[in-house]
Order: C-alpha cells, then structure tokens, then sequence
C-alpha cells in the first residue's frame, strides 16, 4: 500500500518485501566500489550484503542530512528514507553540501534523491518533502532499520525520539552550533533516549536559540559523518555509542564523552528488563 500523505513517494509493501533480498547479490562492479570496506574483517562481503539489504530513515536533509545521506549511500545501503519539507535557500550553502546555487526554491528531499542516485544508481529511496509530525513519524518509520536525526528543531527531535521509543527503532541522534556537536544513539531498552538527557524539555527560548545559532560548514560535516558511522555500525552488529553523549570541540579538537544512564523517570525506562 502507498503511504497516504502528503508528500510521500514510495510504495511501503514493495519496500518491506524486498529491502531484505535487494542487493543482496553484490556484481563485480559493486564488489570493486565497495572493495576497501570488503577488505575489514569487521565488513567483509557478508557485512557489504547486510548494508545492502539495509534501511534507514534520514530526517531532515541539511547541513548533517547531507553527510549523512552522502556517506550511507556511497558504503551501500540499499534503502534510504529522506524527510524534509524545506527548500533549500542560499544561506544553506555553506554547509548543506547535496545542493548548489542550480537547487535554490527546490524541495531539499526530491533534490538530494537526484544528487544520491548519481552516485548509486541502484539506491531504493522513499522521498518525503515535508516536515516531520506524529502522524508521519508513526506512518513512515516502520519501513526501517535505523532512524537518523538530522533535525535543527527539538519540537520534531522530541517527537521522532518518542516514536522511535515506542517502536522499539535505534535512533542516531546529533545537534551542532557553531564549532561544536553532541551525538548519542539511542536503542530503546538498552540505554537512555533523548528525553533523559532533557527531562524538562527545552523551553521556547531555547530552542529558538539553538534553531538560530551560527555554524561554520565543516561543523555538521563532522558530526553528520559520525553519525553515519553509528548508523553503520548498527546495521553491521557492532557496538555504538548508546550509553552516553559525545561532544565534540572543533575549536579544541576534542571529543569528550558523557555518560549517561536511562532515567527511571522516563517513559523509556518501562522497556528496562
């Protein structure tokens, strides 16, 4: 059945039956593209299979959807969702690295899937260009894998962590401001969600602020690139970074990791064993 709503392009029975067996078998030209990720023990061709037989959902195509969407289609993930209802405008160029002066007025999503599909022409894609609420959250999700957060609002980070919750998906989350980042991956059950790191939430003002913050290019680049790398590793069965936040301090050069447990007092907790 399609998804009825607005926006979405992507028929969500084809998806389900086929993400499991869709490039399951990897050509020689395939095997060479993904050659250097083959040669790691961690990989090899069994992992390059599981990434093409893969899903993840990208919220928010920008500054960190754009790594992030680059980099998982280029190590070979065989579905990408893509969520955004912007358009991309000229203060996106210096970061938002999918688009070029051509793409101004165009919907970020539709433009980024002709920017992906360059790169693998084989890539499955479920396009939706328009901004994430409940209903679509609850609608779209469960097609995938992995959910990653590339939002730059906590209205709609706190509803996709709390579908995420509830539907039992990892989420990989990041936010970033001028030089500096935070990520965590939240697997819900094993460790804590975004709503124990803010268990008050963010007030209006705050979140105004942090929307209307400066950042300089490389920032989300950065931590966009982290962000894929957690998303892979999950997909692989390797260990992420779930049981804490990363900071990163591109003015220092520094990394720092906070650990973080689930909060009783969280809705999360209750998936506890």
């Amino acid at each position: 059945m399609w998804i009825e709503l607005r926006g979405v392009q992507g028929n969500t029975e084809e998806y389900r039956g086929t993400q499991r067996s869709a490039g399951m078998e990897l050509d020689k030209e395939k095997q060479e593209i993904y050659s250097r990720q083959i040669m790691m023990k961690d990989i090899g061709m069994k992992g390059q299979r599981k990434l093409a037989a893969s899903s993840v959902l990208v919220v928010g195509c920008g500054g960190l959807g754009s790594p992030v969407l680059y980099y998982l289609t280029a190590m070979g993930i065989g579905h990408l969702g893509l969520c955004d209802g912007d358009m991309v405008s000229l203060p996106n160029l210096n970061r938002q690295t999918l688009f070029t002066l051509n793409d101004l007025f165009k919907p970020k999503a539709s433009t980024a899937k002709e920017r992906l599909l360059a790169l693998n022409p084989n890539l499955k894609t479920t396009v939706c260009d328009q901004f994430m609420d409940k209903e679509l959250a609850e609608a779209i999700m469960p097609v995938f894998d992995i959910v990653v957060d590339c939002l730059d609002n906590f209205e709609a980070r706190f509803i996709l962590n709390d579908a995420c919750v509830a539907a039992g998906k990892p989420l990989v989350h990041a936010g970033i401001g001028e030089y500096y980042g935070q990520l965590m991956t939240i697997t819900p059950g094993k460790g804590p969600c975004l709503r124990c790191l803010f268990p008050n939430g963010v007030s209006e003002k705050e979140g105004k602020a942090s929307k209307q913050s400066g950042v300089i290019g490389p920032t989300p680049g950065v931590i966009g690139s982290m962000q894929a790398l957690e998303a892979a590793k999950y997909l692989l069965g390797l260990k992420v970074s779930n049981d804490g936040l990363i900071i990163y301090d591109g003015l220092d050069m520094s990394l720092e990791k906070v650990p973080l447990l689930a909060s009783p007092k969280c809705f999360c907790y209750s998936l506890h064993k």
